[in-house]
């Protein structure tokens, strides 16, 4: 049988060679068992695999520390941080050290590769306080270059220098690691005692100088320069290389010199002259060394040429410049630093060297150099002024004059060079030229008062004096230059302005305490016509002063007018004292008629006689002995005389009066008419002289003549200003006695129309009541007066009215204690007397049905009036007003209370802050204001005395105001007052920023039942808190008030004016700009786009005109319904009160219409108390800027008593 392949069996392996493997593998594996250290970490690069066969030794060898720590730094160097840490912590008798330092060494490394900095700088504290010394080389090594991964590099140079106290090998690598970190670490000293080791312990020449100079460098770094400059010294016999060494020689002379060490740095500068003669830089070391050791003369002579060396070298130039300051050689020194600014702008050696040129009086030079600064800027007031001098010294005035207006042009906000021009123009007698510079100089500033004379006197010298007048017209009482004043007087009396003269004669006075004797006599002239009073006064105190005779007379005389006697005996008893004073004529005339005034006419004789003997050409005694005699009728006397003096007389006109009168004492009727024809030739205008004439004309038998002339005066306008205390009213008496029977007479002034009694009664009585229907009680009082007169009968209670109206206090008192007073009259006769309390008790207390209604409804009147016009309670408030723009918030308490009869105080407080789009409210922060008003009744009307104070953070005010009030019967009420440092709500900037002080004067009259007319008329002036002031102004504030409605509710409607005029100043108020730290907002300073600088014409800022109108005024009616008040201080209607106030007005000055609605509730809560909610709004309120305005409140008052 044949066998097949598919068959057949076949073997794969031989039997032997299967024993052959099988021997080959167990070989291997006894080979692997028995060495593990195959499986060990090597330092080979490292892999898992590595990491793998590491860990399961260490597993079977968990006590090897020497594995554990080779397995550690595999893992590290494969950064598998956590697993070494593992085995790190799985460690079972650890050495601390070196399980601190590989702890240290992770987290370092878990830091650095987080970039957690926080962690780093924690490492690096640890590395500080880490003790290394007992690790191992290898690990300082890896510890080294840790600490400058986390960049500690001194801690780094610390574990170098380690390393090279234990390795010889790596000694000198070693300690230049160390002393470059330690440069690292900003320890350049340690780096340097490093580096002088390396040098002591250097074999070649190359290596000890490169160890010096690094040395050197560090103790500079060290601030060691002493040791450096030690160092420097050793080594320089050394430095002989020209290729490496000169630098360190340059850095070498400013050690020594620094140092003070000027032996060294001439041997460093002689070394190094060698290695480099031609080095132009050893030179300029040489001029810093010369000028080190105080070699003026050889650091000038040196730097001469260095300057010629070196023209553009700025610093050479500033010092040389120094220098030659220095040697006292300023020309020299000047053309320095002339040099230096033209290669460098500086302003500090600008103004050096302008200053220098000055003081040297070389204006030639100093001109230019201020004159170049308008190319940068404008020049300060001192710059300008030195300008101005040198071409005042140079005598170049119209160079002068050129520069200023080029100037002018270009700066036009510069002050000082407009008064500088003014002043060069004024010099050089160009007046038509400076009055022109001064119009447009005052349309950019106010002018001071000093130059408003200055300006008024280039105008006198061009003989133009209606416009200095102009300039000066102004009547400021805030102007204290007594220069302005004596101007506007020279002025005023030149134009014959009398009442501006006498202003400004008073307002020199005030301030100057006293007149020159021009001024005085001017000011003495107008009194003596309009206050003769007053002119006595300056007159005497003239005489006190000065001891003049002639003021002592014309003080004599005048007192003699105004029958001072006083006066003059004072005068006279003074005028005792000077002899030649006391002898003088018109003394003597004074005397006598002091001597007629005293009953003594023999001494008044005595007195002329004295005064004809001693002045015997003088008219004056021979006048006042004539008129001595007519008052005597000594005709004895006379008839010499006249015949005697007659050629004297005819000569002069002082004696044609006493002649004439002295003539008809005598009976010569003919002569008489003679003189009193002379003098009224003279004097046609005299009414005296010719009232006297016709009754000589009357004695003289020209009746007809007489009677004539009377009536004609009679018919002149003179006779009816007559007045009774005057002696014109005694000749108008006779006038009219002699015009008309004295029975026609009386009928004139006695005529009455009416007819009998009884028709008089009837109508009177019917008056009565219909101005009690009208309540026009004012009136009463002038028709009882006519009544009684008539002899009309006026009934009890007409009588009790008419007291009680009186005001007359002990009547009032004597009808308070009589009986027959029913309770209104007896509260309104206790409220006449000032006891309110009491009156208000009597009225409540009698309120009830078992009094008349009518009696009832006057008592419930009198209350709810004591209530209103005296409220006593409590207000809490929350109060929002908005002044246009700018708004108050604060809560506000007010507490008002009687304090006895007479008194009665009010008490307000609030905090609040202000708020709006112009102002920044944290700059003013909160504000606190309290106010304190007391009034103090009296008998016929009060006082009140007003106490406030406003706190905040920038400015504080505290103002006072005192107010007195007259009651003038019923229905007419007038009041004054001054206020100080006031709140003023003309604007809400004026209401935070501004106070005012006012003098006033108001009143409130009844015309009528229903309407009432109220004024009030102010002088105001107006200032910042912080006490600049803004203006002054005038206010007039009119109303007309008709009530349609007196009760529920009431209805009234009005109209009124409001006007004010200010003269707002025109001042800056730079600290209230934002710009300035202020609070209110203005602009950012706009930037110039040519320089990139901020624009210097843009210079806005707060002003006068931002807080204060120069003008406002409103024409406007309204209406109001209202039942109460709601948030008054006290509720006066019962449950509910209720308001609803319309407003409309234009306002001319600003051509807008505005108009605003008040309206509020108030209701009961508890019961004698009320919660009021009020709400105002305004479509255009004062000072608000267009802005519209208004207030908005809640309050709870509660009432003290009944």
């Amino acid at each position: 049988m044949v066998s097949s392949s598919a068959t057949k069996n076949s073997r794969l392996l031989n039997p032997w060679a299967l024993a052959v493997v099988a021997v080959a593998v167990g070989g291997l594996l006894w080979a692997t068992f028995q060495r593990e250290e195959v499986f060990q970490p090597d330092g080979r690069q490292p892999d898992a695999v590595s990491a793998n066969y590491a860990e399961l030794l260490l597993t079977a060898h968990p006590d090897d520390d020497h594995l554990r720590l080779q397995l550690v730094d595999l893992l590290i160097r494969l950064g598998d941080y956590t697993k070494a840490r593992q085995h790190l912590e799985a460690w079972p008798k650890p050495q601390p050290e070196t399980q601190a330092y590989y702890r240290l060494e992770l987290d370092a490394l878990v830091a650095a590769s987080s970039n957690d900095l926080i962690a780093q700088q924690a490492l690096v504290e640890r590395l500080e306080t880490f003790d290394h010394r007992k690790l191992a080389v290898p690990q300082l090594q890896n510890l080294a270059k840790l600490a400058l991964t986390l960049q500690a590099p001194a801690f780094a140079a610390s574990v170098f220098e380690e390393i090279a106290a234990r390795d010889p090998a790596q000694r000198s690598e070693s300690l230049k690691a160390a002393a470059q970190w330690f440069m690292a670490g900003e320890k350049p000293a340690r780096a340097a005692q490093i580096y002088l080791q390396l040098k002591r312990d250097a074999q070649q020449p190359a290596e000890r100088r490169e160890y010096a100079q690094l040395a050197f460098n560090s103790l500079l770094s060290a601030g060691q320069d002493e040791q450096a400059a030690q160092v420097l010294s050793d080594e320089l016999p050394d430095l002989t290389n020209p290729q490496t060494d000169p630098a360190w020689l340059e850095q070498g002379v400013d050690v020594a010199v620094a140092t003070k060490h000027y032996d060294l740095a001439q041997r460093v500068l002689q070394q190094w002259r060698v290695l480099q003669p031609d080095n132009p830089k050893i030179a300029l070391k040489e001029f810093h060394v010369r000028l080190a050791i105080n070699d003026l003369a050889g650091a000038w002579e040196t730097g001469q040429q260095l300057t010629v060396d070196y023209p553009d070298d700025t610093e050479l130039l500033e010092q040389m410049a120094r220098l030659g300051e220095w040697r006292g050689d300023n020309e020299a020194a000047l053309d320095y630093w002339v040099r230096l600014l033209k290669l460098k702008e500086d302003p500090a050696t600008r103004e050096h060297a302008w200053r220098l040129a000055s003081q040297q009086f070389d204006f030639d030079r100093s001109i230019p150099l201020l004159a170049e600064i308008m190319q940068q800027r404008a020049l300060t007031d001192i710059e300008l002024d030195a300008l101005i001098y040198g071409h005042e010294s140079r005598g170049t005035p119209a160079e002068a004059e050129a520069w200023l207006r080029t100037y002018l042009r270009k700066y036009p906000s510069h002050r000082l060079a407009w008064t500088r021009l003014l002043q060069n123009l004024e010099n050089t007698g160009q007046f038509a030229a400076k009055g022109k510079l001064y119009k447009d100089y005052a349309k950019r500033y106010k002018l001071t008062t000093a130059e408003q004379v200055d300006w008024a006197s280039t105008h006198m010298k061009l003989f133009e004096e209606q416009a200095a007048w102009d300039v000066v017209k102004v009547d400021d009482p805030s102007i204290q230059d007594p220069e302005y004043w004596h101007t506007r007087a020279a002025l005023a009396w030149d134009l014959e302005r009398d009442e501006d003269l006498r202003v400004s004669l008073e307002r020199l006075l005030a301030i100057n305490g006293k007149l020159v004797s021009g001024d005085e006599s001017q000011l003495i002239s107008l009194y003596r016509v309009s206050n003769p009073q007053r002119a006595l006064e300056l007159m005497v105190a003239s005489w006190h002063r000065a001891q003049d005779p002639q003021r002592l007379v014309e003080a004599l005389q005048l007192a003699q007018e105004l029958q001072d006697w006083d006066q003059v005996i004072a005068l006279l008893d003074d005028a005792r004292k000077y002899p030649q004073a006391y002898e003088q004529a018109q003394v003597l005339a004074v005397r006598g008629a002091l001597a007629i005034e005293q009953g003594d006419t023999a001494e008044a004789e005595r007195l002329y006689l004295l005064g004809l003997s001693n002045y015997p050409d003088d008219n004056l005694f021979r006048e006042r002995l004539t008129w001595l005699y007519v008052d005597q009728a000594d005709t004895a006397k006379l008839k010499p005389l006249l015949t005697k003096w007659r050629a004297y007389a005819r000569e002069d006109r002082l004696l044609w009066l006493p002649f004439a009168s002295a003539s008809q004492l005598l009976g010569r009727d003919t002569e008489a008419l003679a003189w009193y024809r002379m003098y009224l030739k003279l004097t046609p205008n005299d009414w005296l002289v010719q009232a006297a004439y016709a009754d000589a004309l009357d004695t003289a038998g020209y009746q007809d003549a007489a009677q004539r002339l009377r009536l004609k005066l009679l018919r002149n306008p003179e006779a009816e200003n007559l007045q009774p205390s005057s002696q014109r009213y005694a000749i108008w008496l006779r006038l009219m006695s002699s015009s008309y029977s004295p029975r026609k007479a009386q009928q004139e002034l006695l005529k009455w129309k009416d007819g009998s009694p009884s028709m008089k009664q009837m109508w009177f009585e019917r008056l009565l009541a219909r101005l009690d229907a009208t309540n026009q009680e004012a009136q009463k009082d002038q028709w009882l007066e006519w009544a009684r007169s008539q002899g009309l009968k006026v009934d009890r209670y007409e009588q009790i009215q008419e007291a009680l109206r009186s005001r007359n206090k002990a009547q009032v008192e004597t009808l308070l204690a009589s009986s027959d007073l029913n309770p209104a009259q007896r509260s309104q006769a206790l409220s006449r007397l000032g006891r309110t309390n009491e009156a208000l008790d009597t009225s409540l207390s009698a309120l009830g049905d078992d009094q008349p209604s009518s009696v009832n409804e006057q008592l419930r009147r009198q209350a709810v009036e004591i209530h209103e016009s005296t409220p006593q309670g409590a207000l809490l408030s929350y109060q929002k007003q908005d002044f246009g723009g700018l708004s108050f918030d604060s809560p506000r308490l007010e507490i008002a209370h009687n304090l006895g009869d007479n008194w009665y105080a009010d008490l307000e407080a609030e905090h609040g802050n202000y708020k709006g789009d112009d102002i920044i409210s944290s700059r003013i922060g909160d504000e606190s204001n309290a106010a304190l008003t007391l009034v103090r009744s009296v008998e016929n009307g009060s006082w009140k005395l007003f106490a406030d104070t406003s706190q905040r953070k920038d400015d504080d005010r505290n103002g006072l105001g005192l107010s007195r009030m007259w009651q003038l019967g019923n229905s007419h009420q007038i009041e004054t007052g001054l206020d100080w440092h006031r709140k003023s709500d003309d604007s809400g900037l004026m209401r935070a920023f501004g106070q005012q002080d006012r003098a006033w004067v108001g009143g409130r009259h009844g015309l009528t039942a229903r309407d009432q007319l109220s004024w009030e008329v102010a002088q105001r002036s107006f200032s910042t808190r912080a006490g600049d002031s803004l203006g002054t102004g005038q206010a007039l504030k009119l109303e007309l008030n008709h009530t349609l409605e007196f009760a529920g509710p009431n209805w009234t409607v009005r109209s009124g004016l409001d006007y004010q005029k200010n003269d707002v100043k025109d001042r800056n108020l730079d600290y209230l700009s934002s710009r300035n730290g202020g609070a209110v907002k203005i602009t950012p300073q706009s930037t110039d786009p040519d320089t990139g600088q901020l624009d210097p014409l843009d210079v806005d800022t707060v002003t006068g005109a931002d807080l204060l109108q120069s003008r406002y005024g409103q024409l406007y009616v309204g209406t109001s319904w209202r039942r109460g008040i709601p948030g008054a201080l006290v509720r006066s209607k019962p449950q509910y009160t209720w308001l609803v106030d319309m407003t409309a007005g234009w306002q001319w000055t600003d051509q807008t219409f505005n108009y605003g609605i008040n309206t509020g509730i108030g209701f009961e809560v508890l019961g004698d108390d009320e919660l009021a909610l009020t709400f105002g709004y305004q479509s255009a309120p004062q000072g608000g800027d267009g802005k519209s305005g208004g207030t908005l409140g809640m309050s709870y008052g509660v009432r003290f008593g009944r």
